[in-house]
Formats: structure tokens, C-alpha cells, sequence
């Protein structure tokens, strides 16, 4: 058992394969709504590099719809190596995220007294496509030749969703608390990867089936320049884990995090 352990071990330390990440978490839409004709806008930024916009208006004073649309553009090189192997590689990796979303839901504050702190909760979906495009070099050490390989991955995805949210109000911050569950589905995938790098990497649609699901949770924090509370702005993250392991392993960026700039109710009349 011993032996077995530091085998695997030297095995891990000595060998690394090209770590291909097809899903990647947007931002939380979580709006500052209190009351109805309450509306927000948000534009932000996020790493893994790209771009947010969510949207929230009150109908009523307990139902709200949500709405926005995202832009995603990461950039990754890896190297792939084995000790044992003369051959190594190097893989320059492109993803590209976009698509938009929508939902509707409830808020109210938890203690009519003091509407300081609200809960709110939110279904929706969200329609996107994501491209990947990699730019593989394999070398031979042994004589320096090398052979290269253009490689693509697109797939239409969509996001069932289901979030909850705690919201605290303290004069101009306001502090979130947030979860999302999103049940993921991959469809019209088109691929030139061979049959044993669609194994290696869990791409779909290969396995048991074409969903995935997975579990968003975060926080998000506004400050407001002014009492009025119409411009803030805003810090956020969320971590993501996968839910159900043993269907499509594919890699995922588990984290994001962001800054924005959000503008809240801006033509209604202060009171």
C-alpha cells in the first residue's frame, strides 16, 4: 500500500495533461428592491475576464423580473508533459461565453417592522453558447520536430435557475447574501476534437447525459454615494461547486469575482 501510494504520487508530479474548462458561473442578478416601481441597473466587470449587465424592476410591492445579458473572453496557456515521454506540448486555449437571461420572482422583508433586511427569490433561465479554440504545439524532444493541431468546441447552453437571497439595508450599504442552483443543459455541440480528447476532458456530449448541475454561492456589497442611494458602487463573488460528480467531470472556473457600477431608480422622484 505504501509503494502504491508514492507511485501514485511521482505519477501526479511528474505528468500533466491540457485542463480544458467549458463552464464558467455568471454574476448573481441580485437587485436593491424595496418597494414597487423600484428599478436597478448594473454594469460590471469579473475574473475570469468579462462583462455583466442585470437589470431588476419592481411590479408590485412583493413581485420583481429580472433581466440582463453577458459577455465572456478568457484566455489560458497550459503545458502537457509526461517523464517518462520524450514528447511534451503546449496548448493556447480561447473561451468565449455570451448569451442573456431572465426570471421573475418575490421579495419582502423579513420583519414588517424593520425593513432593513429582505429576502428575496427568483426562477428563471438563462440562453447562452459558449466556443472554445485551442492552438495545440506537440514537440519531440528527442528531435525537435514539431506537429500542430487547430481544435474548436461550441455548444448552446442553457441555465435552469433557482436563487435566494438575504438582503441587509444600512443607510447608504447594503450587504447580500446569495445562492443559486442552475440545472445546465449542453445541446447542438459541434467538435474536430478526436473521440480520445472528448474522453479526457468529460465533454458532452458524450456520458450519460447532455446535464449538469451545479450550486452558486456568494456575496454581493453596494455602497452608495449619496442618502438617495441612485448610484453605488459595487464588490461581489460567488463560489460554484458541481452537484452531481459522477456525470460529465468536465472542468469549470469555480470562482468570480467582480466590481460594478449600479444605478437605482433613476427617474423616480425622491419623496
Amino acid at each position: 500500500m505504501k509503494y502504491l501510494f508514492i507511485s501514485i504520487t511521482l505519477f501526479l508530479l511528474c505528468s500533466c495533461s491540457i485542463r480544458r474548462k467549458i463552464y464558467s458561473a455568471t454574476q448573481i442578478n441580485n437587485p436593491s428592491l424595496q418597494q414597487k416601481n423600484d428599478h436597478s441597473f448594473s454594469l460590471s466587470c469579473s475574473n475570469p475576464a468579462g462583462f455583466d449587465f442585470t437589470s431588476a424592476y419592481a411590479i408590485t410591492n412583493r413581485l420583481a423580473i429580472i433581466g440582463g445579458a453577458y459577455s465572456y473572453r478568457n484566455n489560458e496557456n497550459q503545458n502537457e508533459s509526461d517523464l517518462f515521454s520524450n514528447f511534451s506540448a503546449t496548448a493556447a486555449l480561447l473561451y468565449r461565453h455570451k448569451g442573456f437571461h431572465g426570471g421573475l420572482g418575490v421579495y419582502f422583508p423579513i420583519v414588517k417592522k424593520d425593513p432593513r433586511v429582505y429576502a428575496s427569490f427568483f426562477g428563471g433561465y438563462t440562453k447562452g453558447n459558449f466556443r472554445m479554440d485551442e492552438h495545440y504545439v506537440e514537440t519531440d524532444n528527442s528531435t525537435g520536430a514539431t506537429t500542430t493541431r487547430e481544435s474548436f468546441y461550441r455548444s448552446d447552453i442553457g441555465r435552469y435557475f433557482l436563487q435566494g437571497g438575504c438582503n441587509f439595508y444600512l443607510s447608504q450599504f447594503e450587504f447580500s447574501l446569495l445562492s443559486r442552483y442552475n440545472y445546465v443543459v449542453y445541446s447542438d455541440v459541434t467538435t474536430n476534437y478526436s473521440t480520445l480528447d472528448q474522453y479526457d476532458s468529460s465533454l458532452p456530449p458524450l456520458g450519460y447525459s447532455i446535464y449538469s448541475q451545479f450550486l452558486d454561492i456568494g456575496f454581493d456589497s453596494k455602497y452608495f454615494f449619496t442618502d438617495s442611494r441612485r448610484i453605488a458602487v459595487q464588490v461581489f463573488g460567488s463560489f460554484t461547486t458541481r452537484l452531481n460528480r459522477k456525470e460529465f467531470n468536465f472542468l469549470y472556473y469555480n470562482t468570480r469575482l467582480g466590481l460594478g457600477v449600479v444605478i437605482r431608480n433613476p427617474f423616480k422622484k425622491n419623496n
